[in-house]
């Protein structure tokens, strides 16, 4: 199916989380994740950096150069915390960080603390390292999310002024550029939206199509005294035997040419997104291949089974095809996150719902894995093995992690939905209440942890409209049940349509058969040879030693005999387990590191899994997802 859109998301005042999963999540954000994080953008100098140029200092910047982007993607996250739960506390604390961003920001639009602490004569002047744009891109959203989900235009202003300064500078008649951590594309079409003038999109076309060009704008960077004065450190990732490739900000060819997914994996996943919907509606064959061979790479040969992406901590992104370690996965959150975004798009762009399934992966493990049950503690990378060195912390010194999960929770309910002009389309079966032109629709259930889910209609208009549920793939086609009225669905792109004329009352009752299921790896993936993962419905689970006694690295499990299934509202907030029968070896052996076969003596004991997301909120463990099959 072509890029063409087909389902626009739910506004803020369209849709609300009831489900008791998401909704505890969402409560969680506001009332601690939010507030805790702006205690860290006060306590390591982030909002102190926009004070300090206010008030005329220069010297030493305090932090990284790119931190306002934290401070920005924090007002975003604030921005759709405030549109599910009001909080006086919290708005006094965006109004403080908008303040001082308004403040700090040039008569000419220019906004960047670090350049105008630190280095005041030098912006612009290292485009491929200093992340200038990728800063001003995370102004954008965060302008359009207050715009879009408060009505408040006050970031909206700020950015404005920024994307214009950026335009009189750069562009088809000015000069080449487009920064080295990709973001700015998206949110110019995020700004373009909420302000109805369509230069910005076009401008941020213009960065996407000139991208990948020779000559590059950051090929003289790299020789250039005054931009590695600035910094040089990442100068080494720009290079292949010596001369620059630019595989690692994804500037080694133009777009419509890449054929696989390389380099930083949340630049990668950030230029996608950008692509992505500026292809929508415009018949670019061309783009539209290109961005289906990149997700294929991706999804079919770089991704983990968990979602998570960019194995290699070394360049934060891709390697091989196959190169999947578990114990040595970077597998960033931010990554994840990005690939959501991603997904989303082209889900909404084609109906496919494929890339459904792999958003719906990636938040449920990959990406929800990154912030503790508490809502303050984080993952920066999430392996798929620990030997108990990991362990979650409340802050980072590059903190992009925890407000951009931030930013996803508050989100949640406008992934889980898609509206059309005839259609109404459930993406994500979770708990809510949908107003939409066409009905009211209500989603009650237990979803992820009970398969059966009710669906209630209550019909706006006396014109027939559709209603398409979507099939997720690892649904049970034997125990999958769909019913209203008696009235079969018609399948269609991977999800269940009812079209009708519906009448108050009408109920659609849905049971997609979960059960616990094994899983094995392409054998390409060496890393996994003889090992198997567990998955219940879209979640993967792991097994980790606080609740065996014993490391499951020592474990085997017996896939053939039957599991043990038990929701625990006790642990970890609520969750399901799976206990499992498995063969570990005794603690005895011989004095020394070898002995002859047959020495190790075996038992069978019951190994527990709990859902990866949920572990090392217990202090530090060994965890393993994929077991050694017996």
């Amino acid at each position: 199916m072509p890029f063409n859109r087909r389902w626009r998301r739910p506004t803020f005042s369209e849709i609300k989380v009831t489900d008791s999963f998401w909704s505890t999540r969402q409560q969680t954000l506001v009332r601690v994740t939010l507030p805790t994080q702006f205690s860290q953008l006060e306590s390591t100098g982030r909002l102190e950096n926009f004070r300090r140029v206010i008030d005329g200092e220069h010297g030493k910047f305090s932090g990284f150069w790119f931190n306002d982007s934290d401070v920005y993607k924090w007002l975003e996250a604030v921005a759709y915390g405030l549109a599910i739960e009001d909080s006086p506390e919290l708005r006094s604390k965006a109004d403080i960080a908008i303040d001082l961003i308004a403040r700090t920001q040039r008569p000419d639009g220019y906004l960047n603390t670090y350049i105008q602490y630190e280095k005041p004569d030098m912006a612009w002047k290292n485009l491929s390292m200093m992340h200038e744009m990728y800063c001003g891109g995370h102004l954008l959203e965060a302008a359009a999310a207050w715009h879009d989900a408060l009505g408040d235009n006050r970031l909206l202003n700020v950015a404005v002024k920024f994307a214009d300064h950026v335009m009189s500078i750069f562009g088809p008649d000015r000069r080449l550029g487009y920064c080295g951590h990709e973001e700015f594309e998206y949110g110019l079409i995020r700004l373009a939206r909420a302000t109805g003038d369509t230069k910005y999109r076009e401008f941020a076309r213009w960065q996407v199509d000139t991208r990948g060009s020779r000559p590059s704008p950051f090929e003289p960077e790299l020789t250039d005294e005054v931009a590695l004065s600035m910094h040089r450190g990442q100068v080494g990732q720009c290079l292949r035997d010596g001369a620059y490739n630019g595989e690692y900000l994804q500037d080694h060819a133009p777009v419509r040419e890449h054929t696989s997914v390389v380099g930083h994996a949340v630049r990668a996943m950030y230029l996608y997104m950008a692509a992505t919907d500026l292809a929508d509606g415009e018949k670019d064959e061309a783009m539209e291949s290109a961005l289906r061979r990149c997700w294929d790479s991706l999804t079919k040969r770089r991704m983990y089974v968990t979602a998570g992406i960019g194995p290699s901590g070394d360049n934060e992104g891709f390697t091989n095809d196959f190169d999947l370690p578990n114990g040595t996965a970077y597998a960033e959150t931010c990554a994840a996150i990005g690939l959501i975004f991603w997904g989303q798009l082209l889900l909404e762009q084609t109906g496919e719902s494929d890339f459904a399934d792999i958003v719906e992966r990636s938040l449920y493990n990959g990406t929800l894995s990154g912030i503790s049950i508490s809502g303050d503690h984080y993952f920066y990378d999430n392996p798929l093995e620990s030997r108990g060195q990991h362990e979650r912390t409340p802050w980072f010194p590059c903190a992009c992690c925890p407000p951009n999960i931030a930013r996803l929770l508050g989100t949640i309910g406008q992934l889980a939905v898609g509206i059309g002009d005839d259609t109404i389309a459930i993406h994500l079966p979770i708990g809510m209440t949908v107003q939409t032109p066409l009905a009211t629709i209500e989603v009650s259930g237990n979803y992820p942890w009970e398969s059966e889910v009710t669906i209630a209609v209550t019909p706006r208009t006396l014109e027939p409209f559709g209603l398409a549920i979507r099939i997720p793939d690892w649904a049970d086609e034997l125990g999958l049940e769909l019913e209203v009225a008696d009235e079969p669905a018609d399948y269609q792109d991977g999800y269940a349509v009812y079209h009708r004329v519906w009448s108050p009352g009408d109920v659609i009752k849905v049971d997609f058969g979960t059960e616990p299921k094994w899983i094995e790896a392409n054998p390409a993936i060496l890393d996994d040879l003889g090992r198997v993962a567990l998955s219940y419905g879209p979640m993967i689970y792991c097994a980790e030693s606080t609740d065996n006694g014993f490391l499951p690295q020592r474990a085997a499990v017996l896939t053939e005999q039957e599991v043990a299934i038990a929701y625990d509202a006790s642990l970890l907030g609520g969750v399901t387990t799976i206990t499992v029968p498995a063969i570990v070896d005794q603690d005895a052996f011989p004095d020394g590191l070898y002995a002859d076969l047959g020495t190790i003596t075996l038992q069978e004991r019951d190994l527990k899994f709990i859902p990866y997301y949920a572990w090392n909120n217990r202090g530090k463990s060994s965890m393993q997802v994929w077991l050694r099959r017996a």
